[in-house]
């Protein structure tokens, strides 16, 4: 018992360092528009204007491409970690025979009166109730 328990912990310990992973890759994805917009800015508008490249354009453009490459390996990682033995279903699980379960969709009762209330007595049923005669 003991032994599924740990099992189970340590698949929740590895789902959540992969939603660490995920939010991480994220971080640093949102964190590198910060630099290669501004080098490639840089860039072209040194071959706009024909003046020099910048010195900072190329060290913008170098660090937000290195941050780029690290949020994909994290994010890559991240999907891993929460997939390698398979994710569990999110959505609803889906249920051959659930059409089956649908009023209408069912095979009738042998019972030929399968509409009939049950509280209601039935002909012939020797009640005392409103259909009886």
């Amino acid at each position: 018992m003991s032994e599924q328990r740990n099992g189970h912990h340590t698949q929740g310990k590895i789902m959540k360092i992969g939603v660490k992973q995920y939010v991480s890759g994220a971080v640093l994805l949102l964190a590198s528009t910060l630099f290669v917009p501004q080098g490639v800015s840089e860039f072209a508008t040194s071959a706009a204007t024909g003046e020099p490249v910048a010195p900072t354009a190329g060290f913008n453009l170098a660090v937000g491409m290195a941050m780029v490459l690290a949020a994909a390996a994290l994010l890559a990682w991240g999907y891993w970690l929460t997939h390698r033995r398979g994710a569990p279903p999110r959505g609803p699980v889906e249920d051959p025979d659930e059409p089956l379960f649908r009023p209408g969709y069912a095979s009738r009762p042998e019972t030929p009166d399968w509409r009939e209330h049950p509280l209601r007595p039935r002909d012939g049923d020797g009640g005392t109730g409103p259909t009886a005669r």
